[in-house]
């Protein structure tokens, strides 16, 4: 099945009360990869916090999800680290309104599953206030995610739009 489609019946099933496995993009449940599971997992988290603070749950937009998958390549390829601007999203994808978060994890030896490392990632941005604004906006309608290796390190990516 495609990441869009398992994305919005996790989604769909979350908004429920029900939890269920779902496959990443392109790939079988028994051959997603951990970047894959990590994509799939923030945006529940960031639906959940989304919900439980009265906003509209974000859905997976594929122009946007591509510049999120772009950018998180670019910064693991360049082991640089930094926010681009807004307007390559709002240009790139025809779109009024765009935010991105970033984030660059080091799991331990011990490692952490895909879903650890999401629930991880999206509690750092609440608790970063620039973060949590662009993840509770109410202008927002569209997520895209990237999540790359670099090193012993995840580079995280959300971006968001309208």
């Amino acid at each position: 099945m495609p990441k869009r489609l398992l994305l919005v019946l996790a989604l769909a099933l979350s908004t429920l009360g029900t939890t269920a496995t779902v496959a990443p993009p392109t790939a079988t449940a028994a051959t997603a990869t951990y970047a894959d599971q990590v994509e799939v997992a923030i945006t529940k988290y960031t639906n959940a916090h989304r919900r439980a603070h009265s906003r509209r749950a974000v859905v997976l937009g594929s122009c946007v999800d591509r510049y999120a998958e772009a950018w998180a390549g670019h910064l693991a390829s360049t082991g640089r680290f930094y926010h681009r601007s807004w307007r390559a999203i709002t240009s790139g994808c025809n779109r009024r309104y765009a935010s991105e978060n970033i984030a660059k994890y080091r799991v331990g030896t011990a490692g952490a599953t895909p879903d650890a490392l999401a629930r991880t990632i999206v509690r750092m941005w609440m608790n970063s206030s620039g973060h949590r604004a662009n993840l509770l906006s109410s202008k927002a309608r569209i997520t895209g995610v990237g999540v790359r290796k670099s090193g012993a390190s995840w580079v995280v990516v959300q971006n968001f739009a309208a």
